[in-house]
């Protein structure tokens, strides 16, 4: 009897060992351009989950794992913490977060252990450091079938994390082969720290924010000096190795005219064209607009293209007057801070920052 017992016991172990997962761990980073290396992962319900999280970019990042389709509210919730937000580390009062990191430097490291959800479905992880959290999240699919759909067409993820499943760490002095179009993601003065500088062909470079989605300021000469941003420095940012000839005084360029919320803006990422320049993409009030900006032929300036392809009426466009430099459209200077197009106009139109000779 006691025999029979025995090998009951046995055998029922054996099946709670064979229907209970493995524990999962997955080792995270960051990569250039406001990525986690790990775009996305699979997990089964109620499995032990370990993510080893460093911090191996210049700026400071956190990860919140919160429940399905919540990510712009948290977002959203994390940018009105204001001066509190350093203090909680971007982690706003939610019962959606499910598990959080504090903010981490750069260099610092966190373990996040848990039990995956028992409710199937796409739990997002997100970075809500103000200006990350609309392009800087990923998507851990917990389910029995281990489904997810194909990389490029996942729908939970931004649009460079589609780019490659494999992807590799940067070098930090060094995150983008040093020829001209490249850019940094990093801390500039004058902006905030969802900064993006670029730097051009021809020795022209310009610093674009992303947390309001609008150019900042041009200049000419070398790029940046990051020394004291890539020694850790508390507060430290990139130094400008050239001369600012624009300032992006009025802001914002765009305002539509039907926009209910004409200064309600949404940095939805960026693309890397196959020239290697940048496509920026936002909203203004839910109306997509896209933004390339290169270099002029002349290499004195540079040209801002805009794509609003959905726009149905007139738009409202802001420059700066700059002593030494003036504005173009269509081949003639602006005479005044304010461009008007209408519709048909605005769907795609472009602007030139030069130099004056």
């Amino acid at each position: 009897m006691l025999s029979i017992l025995l090998l009951f016991l046995t055998s029922n172990n054996a099946l709670i060992k064979e229907d209970t997962p493995a524990a999962k761990t997955v080792k995270m980073s960051v990569l250039p351009g406001l990525r986690f290396d790990v775009p996305r992962f699979h997990v089964q319900p109620g499995q032990k989950v370990v993510i080893e999280f460093e911090n191996t970019d210049d700026m400071d990042h956190n990860l919140l794992i919160i429940n399905p389709g919540t990510r712009e509210k948290i977002v959203e919730l994390a940018g009105k913490l204001g001066a509190q937000g350093m203090a909680k580390s971007y982690v706003p009062d939610s019962k959606d977060i499910l598990w959080h990191t504090k903010i981490l430097h750069a260099g610092q490291k966190e373990k996040l252990a848990f039990t995956a959800p028992s409710v199937e479905g796409v739990y997002p992880y997100v970075c809500t450091f103000p200006g990350h959290g609309h392009v800087m999240y990923g998507a851990i699919y917990v389910n029995k079938s281990g489904k997810m759909p194909e990389l490029a067409k996942d729908p939970h993820l931004p649009e460079l994390s589609k780019q490659s499943e494999h992807q590799h760490h940067h070098k930090k002095n060094h995150p983008y082969e040093p020829k001209a179009p490249y850019h940094y993601r990093i801390y500039m003065e004058g902006a905030s720290p969802a900064a993006v500088a670029v730097h051009l062909p021809g020795q022209i470079s310009y610093c674009w924010d992303a947390a309001v989605c609008d150019l900042r300021y041009i200049w000419q000469g070398e790029f940046l000096d990051n020394t004291a941003i890539w020694k850790g420095h508390k507060d430290a940012k990139a130094k400008i190795l050239g001369d600012i000839f624009y300032k992006q005084a009025n802001l914002p360029s765009i305002a539509i005219a039907s926009a209910n919320s004409p200064n309600k803006r949404q940095f939805k990422g960026y693309k890397i064209l196959k020239d290697k320049y940048l496509e920026f993409h936002y909203q203004i009030d839910k109306m997509d607009i896209f933004e390339t900006i290169k270099e002029t032929g002349d290499r004195k300036g540079i040209i801002r293209t805009f794509r609003i392809p959905d726009v149905n009426a007139d738009l409202t466009f802001q420059h700066t007057l700059s002593t030494g430099m003036k504005t173009w459209y269509k081949g003639a200077p602006l005479q005044n801070t304010t461009l008007k197009l209408s519709s048909a106009e605005a769907k795609e139109f472009t602007l030139e920052y030069k130099i004056e000779d």
